[in-house]
């Protein structure tokens, strides 16, 4: 995300403002959004994760996106997630973004479990003896 929010800023002074952060996701939504007017699924998301953010698994995941889980993301979807995330990595809360805040960013927990797909998928290890 880092990557994306320093193209953003659009005056080149290494500070993302509320202003240039609104600009951008309104341009990348456009980007994203404006082939032949079917819905963004989550597929089409995955490419522009590996455009924009060098990898279709980078995070925040497709998924994340898509707050209501009907497969396609809206804009108003879009534009939470990365309003949501630019607060996150906003410490200060001054409606501005730094390079030091970019790179002190938190970084999503990895370490939880994703949701049960009935295989026994509980997060952790397997057992001992079970290897």
């Amino acid at each position: 995300m880092a990557l994306l929010f320093a193209g953003m800023d659009g005056n080149h002074d290494h500070i993302l403002s509320r202003a240039e952060l609104d600009i951008g996701i309104t341009d990348e939504w456009r980007r994203l959004a404006e082939t032949d007017g079917a819905p963004v699924t989550v597929i089409r998301m995955s490419a522009w994760s590996e455009e924009v953010l060098g990898s279709p698994s980078a995070l925040p995941t497709p998924v994340a996106f898509d707050s209501n889980l009907d497969g396609t993301i809206t804009e108003i979807e879009f534009r939470r997630r990365l309003t949501d995330t630019f607060d996150t990595i906003d410490r200060d809360q001054d409606d501005r973004v730094t390079r030091a805040e970019l790179l002190a960013a938190p970084m999503p927990d990895m370490t939880r479990a994703a949701p049960d797909s009935g295989r026994g998928n509980r997060g952790g290890p397997p057992p001992r003896g079970r290897q």
